[in-house]
């Protein structure tokens, strides 16, 4: 019997080691001027259900747009709409014509709602009076 709870036990624990949280990004778009053009869909994994990762999501012609994901729970002793909110924070950073750029979004998925979000990012890159307004865009899902 003890040998058999054992054993139960052990296999859980390698089950739930190997557990992972994806983070898949899609319809990735980057608008300047009017011209729009597409990035690439990409997927981040995090070990177990907390931590975060880092993605390109567009590389062309001197203009880098890389994201990284990190992946949080919350504790609440008081709440349990806080108890099962899962916390993904976006820190998108873009560089062009060597100059760097970031933003950082939070999103909140409280319960049994769906995890997906759609992001939409400005960002104004000013080089003496040179102005290049960069819109970057994405689809993102947790699994």
């Amino acid at each position: 019997m003890k040998r058999q709870l054992l054993l139960s036990i052990v296999a859980f624990s390698l089950t739930m080691a190997k557990a992972q949280t994806m983070f898949h990004v899609s319809n990735v778009t980057i608008t300047e001027k009017g011209e729009t053009r597409k990035g690439t869909d990409v997927s981040a994994e995090v070990k177990g259900s907390e931590g975060d990762d880092r993605l390109v999501m567009f590389d062309q012609d001197g203009l880098r747009v890389k994201a990284q994901v990190r992946i949080r729970t919350h504790d609440s002793n008081r709440s349990s709409v806080k108890e099962s909110a899962v916390y993904a924070t976006f820190e998108i950073r873009l560089k062009v014509d060597g100059e760097d750029d970031r933003r950082t979004i939070q999103k909140v998925f409280y319960g049994e709602q769906e995890r997906k979000t759609h992001i939409s990012e400005k960002f104004t890159i000013k080089k003496g009076i040179n102005v290049r307004v960069i819109t970057v865009e994405f689809d993102g899902r947790l699994d």
